[in-house]
């Protein structure tokens, strides 16, 4: 009986306090107990982390240390900051990871000087002794930089991370020497960077002499070194490896990744046996990769459902924190705003940089004075300057206490001299091609040359030149030679030319040639603005693409049409603050440019005995033209993008083009003017056309449609149907006429259209269907590919 009467105490005691004592039976607690939370990495599996820190949040949980890994390293760091779970995930929501995960910059953010070469091009080898080679890793990770400094930002003045609310700890690899080694000081955005630098994917990062990549290669899960923090129980969370089955390392990478995962899961396996609550998220996470970070909404749920899970020691855990009077409210650290008192300029390695003009351009490109305070927007701002010229592959900064001050330290890493660059493109209009670009850099003479062909049917060439004068990089000089052979889609020369008269029979297509040679002196208004002054050299010519039984009908096998040659003087302005070169949702782009044409030379061939139809149309002398004199073209093109949402953006078009020029008083006022097809303006094409100097319209092949003068107003509402897939309806409405300005004698034009654009590795991906009441049936067209 009396057994009995024990044994029934016992277990209502059991049961009363059952989730107290399964706690101390573990784990003895007292109020000198020092509590660690160790987190480990697992790429976007270790979004999962934020479901442990929202219930410790919610359950005012102390903890005394930290430790991560890889994201488990981005997570801890910010929280030991004092960021909430719920703001970590409000951070994971906000942050673009496409554009972390990459090499790119916001396009606006790229200096006016280097837009016109950027993004163009699928694959970029640098060059090393003469031979392409690959890069060292895919992602430098410029913008992940910016954005670390950004969120550790009120963190800046704190050099030892035990001062942080809560003393962290991070992991990191040597990958020269080997071994594990713990980011405990120097600047938190940098040893985040460090700890989460997987090898081949991410660069490494020097960290005191030392080149770093994630910890996750020598320990994945640190319990082992919250511990020797000084923590006594210990908090963890598991996003790691799992081994694969027989069946599935049939996949040859998957083998290759399991001879890793082998060492990651014995060492999870002795690090679990310290942990004293321990929230294992790889069998939940299975489907899941470290790379599937587009489903981070999936991975934070499936995290927050896990914590839950474990609930019943968290709760025991708080219970007995606040039994002792262990008490701890999580608050964000705040900034101490202190001035820049000192700049220092150094290689990515650590070595200081000597070139004093290097030093003196880095200075006055960031605009950032000592004695001044400047917070996160302006510091990345002045980074951004630096960047944005593309001399760099890498640029990033970090922050010194000095007391009073701080000392901002600039790190720089060299783009390679010379680089080798291809891209891929295919149009229904001009056939298929590959772009080959060679692009050679001397940061020292502060120049740019490039060569870049088109090999294709219709061969396209450039030599470009450009150098800059002066340390802030303001002034600069161009100079360029261009040449391309397209087919023609001038819809005037179809119609005078496609057919032979007698038979019926098409005689022949036409290519148009068009040459150019231009210098330039240039100045740098801002970033996103420049002007120029400069004089070309231009010479273009038609000849007839003709094939055997078009020779017989023609009558001649002589392919030569039109040749004519002139100079122009040409000022020119641009602002482009759009914020992607393909697809923008914000910014807009204004394009203005004023030419002088002189020193006109042609030559028409027999068109007279051969054509006589095409010869009245190119015969400067006919009755029905008059030659301009003192000629002088202006236009205004301006494209404005707005975001309505997040989905829904709104782009406005303004194109004028007209010319200003005197006229003899003899001249027959029922004459039209004369312009050659290079002062002409060719309406046409789906496509946003770089130049500024040959608006699209709807309906028409690209350049169809040549004529004096122009004006456009146009609406595209570009709606975001799933990530990079964008549906855009158009409509334009513009005013041509023969004479040298569109308002007098003009025309009126109502073209509309529906794009369905794609956003892919290879380049923009667009089908378009539009119409105008000019041409009155449906055009389709489809390319795919970055433009020359």
């Amino acid at each position: 009986m009396k057994k009995i009467i024990y044994y029934l105490t016992f277990l209502f005691t059991f049961t009363l306090f059952s989730a107290q004592d399964s706690l101390q039976s573990k784990k003895i607690i007292t109020k000198d107990t020092k509590f660690g939370l160790a987190l480990s990495g697992g790429g976007a599996k270790g979004f999962a982390h934020i479901g442990i820190l929202k219930v410790i949040d919610s359950l005012g949980i102390k903890v005394d240390y930290i430790t991560g890994t890889s994201m488990g390293g981005i997570l801890g760091g910010l929280y030991a900051m004092g960021y909430s779970g719920d703001s970590l995930k409000e951070v994971v929501y906000n942050t673009k990871w496409k554009r972390v995960l990459s090499n790119k910059i916001p396009y606006n953010k790229v200096n006016i000087s280097e837009k016109d070469e950027y993004n163009k091009y699928i694959i970029e080898f640098p060059m090393t002794n003469g031979l392409p080679s690959l890069p060292g890793s895919y992602i430098e990770g410029q913008y992940m930089s910016e954005v670390l400094n950004t969120l550790t930002f009120p963190a800046k003045h704190i050099n030892d991370f035990s001062k942080l609310p809560i003393p962290v700890e991070l992991t990191s690899s040597d990958i020269i020497n080997g071994g594990l080694i713990m980011q405990k000081k120097g600047s938190l955005a940098l040893a985040i960077r460090a700890t989460l630098a997987i090898p081949a994917a991410f660069a490494p990062v020097y960290i005191d002499g030392n080149l770093l990549v994630d910890g996750g290669l020598d320990r994945n899960f640190p319990v082992k070194e919250v511990k020797d923090m000084g923590a006594d129980y210990i908090m963890g969370g598991y996003t790691g490896f799992r081994l694969f089955t027989k069946k599935e390392i049939e996949n040859p990478m998957k083998m290759i990744y399991q001879t890793h995962a082998f060492r990651s899961v014995q060492d999870f396996n002795e690090q679990k046996k310290m942990s004293d609550i321990l929230v294992d998220f790889v069998t939940p996470l299975n489907k899941y990769t470290t790379k599937d970070f587009k489903n981070y909404k999936e991975i934070i749920k499936i995290g927050e459902d896990e914590a839950k899970k474990h609930l019943p020691e968290f709760i025991a855990l708080a219970n007995e924190q606040r039994r002792l009077g262990i008490v701890y409210e999580h608050k964000m650290i705040q900034e101490v705003k202190k001035p820049t008192i000192q700049f220092t300029y150094s290689e990515d390695n650590g070595t200081p940089l000597t070139n004093p003009s290097e030093i003196q351009s880095i200075r006055d490109l960031m605009r950032l004075k000592e004695g001044e305070y400047y917070d996160a927007k302006s510091a990345n701002e002045a980074i951004d300057r630096i960047f944005g010229m593309r001399q760099y592959e890498k640029v990033y900064y970090t922050y010194t206490d000095a007391g009073e001050g701080l000392i901002m330290n600039i790190f720089i890493k060299r783009v390679k001299n010379s680089a080798l660059k291809l891209a891929l493109h295919y149009d229904t209009e001009q056939s298929v091609g590959i772009i080959v670009n060679y692009t050679y850099r001397s940061i020292e003479h502060k120049f740019r040359a490039l060569a870049t062909v088109d090999i294709s049917e219709r061969f396209k060439g450039r030599i470009q030149f450009q150098k800059f004068l002066d340390n802030d990089f303001r002034w600069w000089i161009s100079a360029e030679a261009s040449t391309s052979h397209l087919k023609s889609n001038d819809f005037i020369l179809r119609l005078t030319n496609d057919y032979n008269e007698l038979d019926n029979a098409r005689i022949s297509d036409y290519i148009y040639r068009n040459s150019n040679i231009n210098t330039a002196i240039n100045y740098t208004l801002a970033p996103n603005a420049m002007a120029s002054m400069g004089i070309e050299y231009n010479t273009e010519r038609i000849n007839r693409s003709i094939d055997r039984i078009g020779q017989i009908i023609s009558g001649t096998n002589d392919r030569k049409v039109y040749q004519h040659n002139n100079f122009d003087m040409f000022f020119k302005f641009n602002q482009n603050s759009l914020n992607e070169k393909y697809y923008p949702t914000s910014g807009n782009n204004l394009q203005i440019l004023s030419t002088y044409y002189f020193g006109h030379q042609y030559n028409l061939y027999d068109l007279q005995k051969v054509q006589p139809a095409l010869y009245d149309y190119l015969n400067p002398s006919d009755p029905a033209y008059f030659r301009p004199k003192n000629m002088i073209s202006l236009v205004i093109n301006e494209n404005f993008v707005f975001p309505v949402n997040k989905r829904l953006s709104v782009k406005a078009n303004a194109f004028l083009g007209t010319f200003f020029s005197s006229r003899n008083t003899g001249e027959d006022q029922e004459q039209i003017p004369y312009l050659f097809f290079n002062q002409k303006y060719n309406l046409g094409g789906s496509e946003y056309n770089f130049s500024g100097l040959n608006p699209e319209f709807n309906g028409f092949r690209q350049k169809e449609f040549p004529v004096n003068s122009f004006a456009k107003l146009g609406l595209d509402v570009q709606y975001k149907l799933y990530k990079h897939l964008y549906l855009t309806p158009s409509f334009h409405y513009g005013r041509v006429s023969d004479e040298l300005s569109s308002f007098k004698n003009g025309a009126d034009i109502l073209g509309y259209g529906l794009n369905l654009g794609y956003e892919s590795i290879l380049g923009p991906i667009n089908i378009n269907v539009s119409k105008n009441d000019a041409i009155n049936f449906w055009r389709v067209y489809f390319s795919i590919g970055f433009k020359f």
